[in-house]
């Protein structure tokens, strides 16, 4: 199975806005700014990034150089669903893109040689990654691209961009006031000279605040056009 040269590129690129403005976004929402420190608040927004991610997944394109003889090529890894493949990839100016249907292996189809690709998923054992499998014979030279769903990307540095849409940011602070609100009440939960009803009124806080989240995500999957990137097993997805 080949690794398949040329990296992944997202389609529209990193469009979100950079670490250091999500955090300070983050803590204009935040009742106090002194309780958490830098550390805490780019932990959670990588987690909100995580949770976001299985919602609206990034679509990134990931070219692959074709070897005569080589059928199977290793997909990338974090790659969670296959969304279409262009075999042989246009140039965009004088050759069109070319779509290759998805069958099984199995397949009249894809027995036959035929313009179609099959998904193989990972090993038992793990050692070996999932590959697409062309059904037609490649040649040295020719380029296939493969359109996956993976993972948003975290930034870990201050002026590092994140993925996520500038218009979607508002999912993120929402999940981080979740967290901020979690970590209060689990930090009043050890205190053993907390009363019950202040525990209660943290835990409906905590609730609130994961509610909002759930609504912010939903809002937001009905302004997107493209499906949610909930990975549709068996037809797109791996």
């Amino acid at each position: 199975m080949s690794e398949g040269s040329g990296s992944g590129t997202e389609v529209g690129g990193l469009t979100g806005p950079t670490l250091a403005a999500l955090r300070a976004r983050c803590r204009l929402l935040l009742a106090s700014t002194a309780d958490w420190p830098d550390a805490s608040l780019d932990a959670w927004i990588g987690d909100a990034i995580r949770f976001y991610s299985n919602e609206f997944p990034r679509l990134i394109r990931h070219p692959l150089t074709l070897v005569t003889g080589t059928q199977s090529y290793a997909l990338p890894a974090g790659c969670v669903g296959v969304v279409l493949v262009e075999y042989p990839a246009g140039d965009g100016v004088h050759r069109p893109p070319r779509l290759v249907a998805r069958v099984t292996e199995d397949s009249a189809a894809f027995q036959a040689g035929g313009a179609v690709y099959a998904v193989r998923g990972v090993a038992e054992d793990e050692t070996n990654r999932s590959a697409v499998i062309f059904a037609e014979t490649v040649a040295t030279g020719e380029t296939a691209i493969v359109s996956y769903s993976g993972a948003h990307w975290i930034p870990t540095a201050d002026d590092e961009s994140t993925s996520v849409p500038e218009l979607h940011t508002e999912a993120l602070i929402a999940f981080v006031d979740f967290r901020a609100h979690a970590q209060l009440e689990s930090a009043e939960a050890v205190n053993l000279g907390n009363v019950s009803i202040i525990l209660a009124q943290l835990g409906q806080e905590a609730r609130l605040a994961w509610r909002r989240y759930k609504e912010v995500v939903e809002r937001l999957q009905e302004k997107t056009p493209a499906p949610s990137g909930r990975v549709v097993w068996g037809r797109i997805g791996l």
